[in-house]
């Protein structure tokens, strides 16, 4: 991982878990990268409040201009209302799962008004950052998302119910590769998340960084669409569809059940891009 993405890391933590960190020396240029990398995934206010957690360390330096870019940004992020249930794309809501069997159980599990409501909650964040990963890459937003609801919700979520959802719906194994992301990047510990097996991936790194690159060609990207003065469908970026294509294929393992399920209705989604 390169310098820009350990300290894009690195504020993370700072701005969402006021961890301790310590900022390596960066250019100018790089410091530019590092804000677009957090305007692309959304997370502009908390890296924000990270660099200012880091301000007074020697290696941190940043232009007057970039100071009051990323300000700006930041106060309108934060302006903006942000809540898991609330997506950009209809088909990324994170109550739905594309399987209608697991949907089913889905669907019977969030209609159970006896069930406990803060640990119902944080299916759905999970849920969210797999629909996510299945179709956009790696979630950062949505990832930091769940890890502050567990820190802060923990003494009130039922575990071991949300343990038997998990497996109730196949999402063990997603669960599990996004405890380890929180884990790695963002300084959970394996008790911090007692719902998931402790079964470290060796192969987290290069599935982290696969999904940050995937994240750059969004799933939206190979929508289909049609010019108004022509009869011809085409496609918007056929490399991003063939990345979409291998992605579903690599990971089909974590989720085979939703995973192909998935991919067709991101398909048929995308064909909703086509004039009438």
């Amino acid at each position: 991982m390169d310098i820009v993405k350990r300290n894009f890391f690195r504020l993370l933590r700072s701005g969402a878990f006021d961890s301790n960190e310590l900022i390596e020396p960066m250019s100018v240029f790089k410091w530019q990268k590092l804000y677009q990398f957090s305007v692309m995934h959304d997370v502009v206010a908390i890296a924000y409040k990270g660099i200012e957690n880091c301000k007074l360390q020697f290696f941190l330096h940043m232009t007057d201009k970039q100071w009051q870019e990323w300000q700006k940004a930041a106060e309108e992020d934060r302006a903006k209302s942000h809540e898991l249930s609330d997506e950009e794309d209809e088909f990324l809501r994170s109550d739905h799962l594309t399987n209608p069997v697991l949907n089913h159980k889905l669907q019977n599990i969030l209609d159970d008004e006896n069930s406990n409501t803060t640990t119902r909650q944080l299916l759905l964040s999970i849920v969210s950052v797999v629909r996510h990963i299945l179709n956009e890459g790696l979630p950062i937003r949505q990832i930091l998302m769940l890890g502050i609801y567990i820190q802060s919700q923990s003494k009130d979520i039922d575990f071991t119910t949300l343990r038997k959802w998990l497996e109730s719906l196949r999402l063990m194994p997603m669960a599990r590769l996004a405890c380890e992301i929180l884990i790695q990047y963002f300084g959970f510990h394996a008790e911090d998340l007692p719902f998931v097996d402790s079964k470290p991936d060796k192969n987290i790194e290069r599935i982290a960084q696969e999904l940050l690159d995937f994240t750059n060609t969004r799933s939206r990207d190979w929508y289909f669409s049609q010019d108004e003065d022509s009869i011809f469908v085409h496609n918007s970026n056929t490399s991003a569809m063939f990345s979409h294509v291998r992605r579903s294929a690599r990971y089909f393992h974590y989720y085979p059940s939703e995973g192909l399920t998935n991919f067709f209705a991101s398909f048929v989604h995308s064909l909703s891009h086509i004039e009438e």
